[in-house]
């Protein structure tokens, strides 16, 4: 390995515990691994709070069917507070609620953006007036990150731990 190599390989350890996820995959190509990550540490750093970037993470993941990322995930958005019938629902591609206006207006956002490929002024106001202009960028902009994720996992087959079962199972 090469010293970028082993930095990536070491912090997936670090972040994992062990050598999974995408990670591994772009182990192979160092250069766009590094900026992967400095944009993934950009995101983490949004002007909005955890909640908001789990359940994007957690919409991206379902909406392209990627086990691994809801695996990573979905302990992060339950520590980060959302509500476990919301990520419930989302697990079962059912429509979910919130009890606030953050969350909704962000749920509304993703969930048409990925759906009909388009926002509507009213879903798009609802956002913007939630997060502001900036906030409302960070998370267009993670919501594509983390929809380069799950491909990336789905296309290079990066499967779940040994034993564990699929999140979407029915």
């Amino acid at each position: 390995m090469t010293a970028t190599q082993r930095r990536i390989y070491d912090a997936t350890i670090s972040n994992l515990g062990s050598p999974i996820g995408p990670r591994m995959v772009l182990l192979n190509h160092p250069e766009i691994a590094e900026k992967w990550f400095d944009l993934a540490k950009v995101l983490k750093a949004a002007s909005f709070p955890d909640s908001v970037r789990e359940l994007a993470i957690l919409l991206a993941a379902r909406h392209w069917d990627a086990e691994f990322e809801w695996y990573a995930h979905e302990p992060n958005a339950k520590k980060a507070g959302l509500p476990v019938e919301a990520i419930e629902a989302i697990r079962r591609n059912q429509p979910a609620s919130f009890g606030d206006e953050l969350h909704s207006a962000v749920y509304n956002y993703v969930t048409h953006l990925l759906s009909h490929h388009n926002v509507d002024d009213d879903v798009y106001n609802a956002a913007y007036e939630q997060l502001g202009k900036i906030g409302l960028i960070e998370l267009t902009v993670l919501l594509g990150h983390y929809s380069n994720v799950a491909l990336t996992l789905i296309a290079h087959r990066v499967s779940l731990p040994e034993g564990t079962p699929s999140p979407f199972a029915r």
